[in-house]
């Protein structure tokens, strides 16, 4: 069944104007995860050049457990159980440490790639032959993989269940697939990355952060609204 894209982005906003409180109450924690983690690189790089990736990490740790606790609130919406923002707040802690290495799980190859790549930019000596194919395989298994935190989270299954699922789910949709991960991955870092070049001052970086994190909601739901669509029916 082809996927309407247009009309899950039409109902990805739709819903955002429609919760506007929980809209609201979202991008703000997504904004102060970004201010505050700043603020403390910047003290940190001017006094300890050594452990300047932590604010990297917090940011990180931080997005994934706001992220966490959206879909599972966004699942209680759609199930019309949902009565406070915070009130999966305990289920997204002990699900956070699951959906960090669900994550890595999904990121690993990629990485190897692309670091196999930048190794080889560095040194000189360019991209070896093996760069390429490392990075396509990342590339696939990121793809394939990329909605198995909506399957760990809404259908409560482990890591490993999660990824055999999607994995399985994924045959005959990879075209979908590979869509939504431009649309949900690569275009807000290309919007953001635009917008950043607009200046450097705190203006612009109170406004990308703005952006960025009006975007990680907005991709948020739509990311729940497409697996919604790919789900098979008989777990409905």
């Amino acid at each position: 069944m082809p996927i309407n894209f247009p009309q899950l982005l039409q109902d990805s906003w739709n819903f955002i104007r429609n919760r506007r409180q929980f809209s609201l109450t979202a991008i703000g924690l997504l904004l102060a995860i970004q201010l505050l983690a700043t603020f403390v690189l910047a003290n940190l790089m001017a006094s300890n050049s050594t452990v300047s990736l932590l604010p990297s990490l917090l940011i990180g740790i931080g997005n994934i457990f706001i992220s966490v606790l959206l879909v599972l609130n966004i699942n209680d919406i759609n199930a019309g159980t949902f009565q406070s923002f915070f009130q999966n707040t305990g289920k997204a802690l002990t699900r956070l440490l699951p959906a960090i290495l669900l994550y890595i799980i999904m990121g690993l190859p990629l990485s190897f790639g692309m670091s196999s790549i930048l190794f080889g930019n560095i040194s000189g000596s360019g991209a070896s032959i093996f760069s390429l194919p490392l990075l396509a395989i990342g590339i696939f298994v990121f793809v394939r993989l990329n909605l198995a935190i909506y399957v760990f989270l809404v259908e409560n299954y482990r890591v490993g269940q999660a990824v055999k699922f999607m994995w399985q789910l994924a045959k005959g949709k990879m075209v979908a697939l590979f869509a939504y991960t431009l649309l949900a991955n690569l275009l807000p870092i290309l919007i953001t990355a635009l917008v950043g070049r607009l200046g450097d001052n705190v203006a612009i970086m109170v406004l990308s952060f703005m952006i960025s994190a009006f975007l990680s909601l907005f991709t948020t739901i739509l990311g729940f609204r497409f697996y919604q669509t790919i789900r098979p029916k008989r777990l409905s």
